[in-house]
């Protein structure tokens, strides 16, 4: 085996070991995440959890489209990499999808492309959702939400005038005298198109795609919301949805996000289970 291999594997194993600590210490009584709830309720969040991830599943997958990389294997690699993004800290965890997507697919770059595309889908159809709540049901919203709204407007209007700077300026320093500081910022300029050309190749005609999709994972999950706490007799139900919108944002999960949460831990966790009991079992059979 070869060292990149092993190196990959042990990287894998201390992390999971971490995610599995982490998620026993915070998400490990079980009596108080679903107190007061009935059957009917976590029958809910799990045909939430599957529906969800379905589409974010897809929605990656779709991001991923025309890469060297088997179903099989991405599903494998979601339901591992998942958890650990959802458990881990101040979303520390989603370097360690970069780190198994670009090992996977052999470039590094590229998977960090993805990670970060997929977060900024993800999070501009989380905003969409708060500011729809916001004019039509009322709530609060908080001063990070307009940051982060400025942020991605910002990252936005960077990506569309790009292309026009960068052809300005690699011509304006051809067409001067060089000197070793011009040529590192070539390199740099060459560099960034080289990133932004990866993302073109990921969004091109899938852009407006990966945004509905995550724009109806969040549509299922607050209609998983409205439907328990309306059938519950919940009066206060925009002040719940824009609280849990929020908290998605925040290291300060809701108890309907820690649901969500518990339920999507194990199911993804299971499924990566039996995925590699299943290719154990194969390949048992494949050396007999």
């Amino acid at each position: 085996m070869k060292k990149k291999e092993v190196k990959y594997k042990i990287i894998n194993g201390v992390i999971i070991f971490i995610t599995a600590i982490l998620f026993m210490a915070g998400y490990g009584n079980i009596n108080e995440i679903f107190i007061n709830t009935d059957f009917f309720h976590i029958l809910t969040i799990v045909l939430t959890v599957i529906i969800v991830h379905t589409v974010k599943a897809g929605r990656l997958y779709l991001a991923l489209y025309g890469s060297d990389i088997e179903f099989i294997n991405y599903l494998k690699i979601y339901c591992k990499v998942t958890p650990v993004s959802v458990v881990f800290p101040f979303k520390l965890g989603e370097f360690f999808r970069m780190y198994c997507y670009g090992h996977q697919l052999m470039n590094y770059l590229k998977g960090i492309i993805i990670v970060l595309l997929d977060r900024f889908m993800d999070t501009t159809a989380l905003l969409t959702m708060i500011l729809l709540v916001w004019s039509f049901r009322g709530g609060q919203i908080t001063s990070f939400v307009y940051v982060l709204l400025f942020f991605l407007v910002f990252v936005m209007l960077i990506y569309f005038v790009f292309p026009g700077v960068y052809r300005f300026w690699k011509k304006y320093i051809i067409k001067s005298k060089a000197t070793e500081s011009k040529l590192a910022v070539l390199k740099i300029l060459d560099m960034l198109n080289l990133v932004y050309n990866e993302i073109t190749n990921v969004t091109q005609g899938r852009g407006i795609i990966l945004y509905f999709m995550s724009l109806i994972a969040w549509v299922v999950e607050i209609g998983c919301i409205y439907i328990s706490n309306k059938l519950s007799g919940v009066e206060t139900l925009s002040e719940i949805i824009s609280e849990y919108l929020t908290s998605a944002m925040s290291n300060l999960p809701t108890t309907e996000l820690r649901q969500f949460v518990f339920v999507s831990g194990v199911m993804l966790s299971t499924t990566y289970i039996v995925i590699k009991v299943i290719e154990m079992v194969h390949e048992r059979r494949n050396d007999k």
